[in-house]
């Protein structure tokens, strides 16, 4: 009866340790590219952002959490060169389309090729902050939480802590702070 015991909490003490392991940050889990297909409306009365400028910080945010980079972005009610701007150039919208790691679900086949195409990935920390190395200051909060409220829920994360607080029209007082985990393909995924 005791040797029975003791396997059996021997056996307890590996699936828990196994547990354990499959939720830690930076262990190697199977997973597949998913592609998103995203309509982003930025409304922020602080910062105005061009076309291109609008496209870039969030290009720069996707490649930042593992989006692959074969994003495309096409941005809607922008001015064409030498062609008069429409009524939508103040708050220009995104047609956005990129593809980012997810766990495998139940659905096993794709509606597309390269839908669900596999690959290795692990879960890693992300920050999104003022950073002047990225390119992104207190002015870029609204944009931030428009990002956080319709974006970053595409990708496979967990563990999120917001923080945003933003002030319009003025920068003081604005602030913003994400953090958690996200998956992330290994390089040569």
């Amino acid at each position: 009866m005791r040797v029975m015991r003791a396997v059996a909490g021997s056996w307890l003490a590996l699936v828990f340790a196994a547990g354990r392991l499959m939720a830690a940050p930076g262990l190697p889990v199977p997973a597949v590219w998913r592609e998103h297909h995203v309509s982003f409306d930025y409304m922020g009365r602080t910062s105005r952002y061009s076309c291109d400028g609008l496209s870039d910080k969030v290009r720069a945010m996707l490649i930042d959490l593992g989006a692959r980079r074969d994003l495309h972005i096409s941005a809607i009610g922008c001015p064409q060169f030498g062609r008069p701007g429409g009524g939508d150039s103040l708050n220009p919208r995104l047609s956005v389309v990129f593809a980012a790691p997810a766990l495998p679900g139940v659905t096993g086949t794709p509606s597309q090729a390269g839908k669900l195409a596999p690959v290795q990935a692990r879960f890693e920390p992300f920050t999104i902050a003022p950073d002047a190395f990225r390119d992104m200051s207190v002015g870029d909060c609204e944009l931030v939480e428009e990002f956080a409220q319709q974006i970053l829920p595409l990708f496979t994360i967990r563990g999120v802590k917001k923080d945003i607080t933003c002030v319009p029209y003025q920068l003081s007082g604005s602030s913003y702070f994400l953090r958690g985990e996200i998956l992330r393909a290994l390089p040569g995924g």
